[in-house]
Parts: C-alpha cells; sequence; structure tokens
C-alpha cells in the first residue's frame, strides 16, 4: 500500500484537481440538502464545509507524505551508497561494476532503484542514461547531485579514486547542512503546535468561563439588562462554539500548512500536520469545550 501511495505522487496535479473538485461538488450538494429539504448536520453548515474541504484534501496529503518519507530514505543512503561504490572502485573494479555490486546491498528503498538501474545496465543502457533515469526517478537534490558527479567522473575516465573520494565527502557535507537545518527549524515547527494550543486553551477559557457566565446573566436580568448586552443579541452558546470550532479549524489548515513549509520546505508537507490539528480540535471541542 505504502509503495502504491508513493507511486501516485507522479500524478499529482491529477489527485490535486480531482480532491479540489470533489470538495467544491461536495460542498454544492451539502448546500443544496441543507436549503431544498432541510436536511440537518451534525455540526452547522460552514463547519461541515470546512470539514469536507479538510477531508478531501487529506488524501493528497497522505500521498506526499508517504512520497516524502520515500524521499528521505533514499537521501539518508545515498552517502552509505557512496561509500560502498567508492571503496569497491578502489580494490581495483570498474564504477559500473561497483554500482552492480551496490545493487546487491540493503539501502533500503535506494536498493530498488539501483536494482532497476543495474537492469537498464544490463539491457545495453549507457552509464549516463542509467544515471539520468534514476535521477529523474528519485529528484531529490542530493541524489541529483550524487549521481551527476558520478556521470562526470566516469567521463573522466582512468583512476578516479580521489574524484569518489571528494565526491563522497561533498554529498556528506550536503547531507549534513540539510540534516542541520531540518534541526534547526524543528522548534519553530513545534512553536505552531503550541500556538494551536495556547488558541484552543484560550476558547475553552472564553467559551466554558466568560460567555456561560455572561449568557447566564443575560438570562437572569432578562430586558433590564438589554442594553448591557445588546452586542450579544440573537447569539447562544451553541453558536458561540460553533463559531470558534470554525476557527480552530481554519488555524489548524493555515498553521499546518505553515509547520509543513518550516518543517519540510514544502507547504505540500504540512498536510500531515494539518489532520492531527483537526483532529485534536474535534476532540478538545468534543470532550472539553
Amino acid at each position: 500500500m505504502r509503495l502504491r501511495l508513493r507511486a501516485l505522487h507522479r500524478y499529482r496535479k491529477v489527485i490535486y484537481a480531482g480532491t479540489g473538485i470533489g470538495a467544491f461538488i461536495t460542498s454544492l450538494l451539502m448546500f443544496f440538502l441543507y436549503f431544498a429539504i432541510g436536511l440537518r448536520y451534525p455540526f452547522p453548515l460552514q463547519t461541515m464545509v470546512i470539514l469536507v474541504v479538510i477531508g478531501f484534501i487529506s488524501f493528497p496529503g497522505v500521498v506526499d507524505f508517504t512520497y516524502g518519507r520515500w524521499r528521505s530514505k533514499v537521501d539518508d543512503a545515498i552517502p552509505r551508497m557512496i561509500t560502498d561504490v567508492t571503496s569497491s572502485v578502489k580494490t581495483g573494479v570498474s564504477l559500473i561494476k561497483a554500482f552492480e555490486v551496490a545493487a546487491e546491498r540493503d539501502y533500503g528503498p535506494l536498493s530498488e532503484e539501483l536494482k532497476a538501474m543495474r537492469a537498464q545496465l544490463s539491457w545495453g543502457v549507457t552509464f549516463e542514461d542509467a544515471m539520468k533515469s534514476i535521477m529523474k526517478r528519485v529528484d531529490t537534490l542530493i541524489a541529483r547531485r550524487a549521481f551527476q558527479l558520478f556521470i562526470e567522473a566516469n567521463r573522466a575516465g582512468g583512476r578516479i579514486e580521489d574524484l569518489l573520494d571528494a565526491i563522497r565527502n561533498h554529498i556528506v557535507e550536503l547531507h549534513n547542512i540539510q540534516k542541520e537545518r531540518r534541526a534547526t527549524l524543528r522548534p519553530y515547527v513545534v512553536i505552531t503546535y503550541i500556538a494551536f494550543g495556547v488558541f484552543l486553551a484560550i476558547a475553552w477559557v472564553l467559551v466554558s468561563q466568560f460567555f456561560t457566565n455572561v449568557l447566564s446573566i443575560q438570562s437572569k436580568v432578562g430586558a433590564a439588562g438589554a442594553s448591557i448586552f445588546s452586542g450579544l443579541g440573537g447569539l447562544d452558546l451553541a453558536s458561540i462554539k460553533s463559531v470558534f470550532f470554525q476557527m480552530a479549524l481554519i488555524e489548524a489548515v493555515f498553521g499546518g500548512l505553515g509547520a509543513g513549509k518550516l518543517g519540510e520546505a514544502s507547504f505540500s508537507a504540512g498536510f500531515k500536520h494539518i489532520v492531527i490539528l483537526v483532529i485534536v480540535a474535534i476532540l478538545v471541542f468534543a470532550i472539553w469545550i
């Protein structure tokens, strides 16, 4: 299942378009059923529309999440693969043979790509074309940089051991820089969750303490206090809870997108944060508010 979901990423434009159209049509249908035949939903209409949109974008979010995990595992395995290839070349084998040997080792998801490359070489595909093919399939910065350098090393010919050592050092340094960047930005992702928690805490205080007491007093004083509570005219506690719940869902969407951009430099990576924040919001409002 994970492999199939990851493979769907190549059709991400179609998936995004399909989920967007599906969310739009479903929302229109909900409006029609609500106003035409008076169908009632578990939540207010506006809240249901927000939940439907979030539900539709969850699927491309899962696809992007599995694809991102796969890319990260490939990037983590590339430095080890380069070290093994360099060691094989130093024993006297050719660069092509070193990659064929590396295809037999366990590098996680990268091993599948190396086996595909080895199959291409056995079919008569040139080393350069096989390298370009794996660059296209993996399509990460480290993969493109590493395999392009291997192409240049193969073109150079002769004794390339020193050149391979330089490639290994460069890729290891690039990988470490990316890991350091993610580690540096990770606290900002945590801040997003803390900010969302603060919003939920404030919503709980306002709904459970302030508005509950104010509406209780308003019902007791009646018309005598109408001028004091004129700003709350026509509102009840259920409506106030609904407004805060909608605000929490909107906060979850934009906070999740921001967390994805900060943590993994991609808005699509924020879909998993959106799902988590939405689930937390639903639980908090269902249990405490």
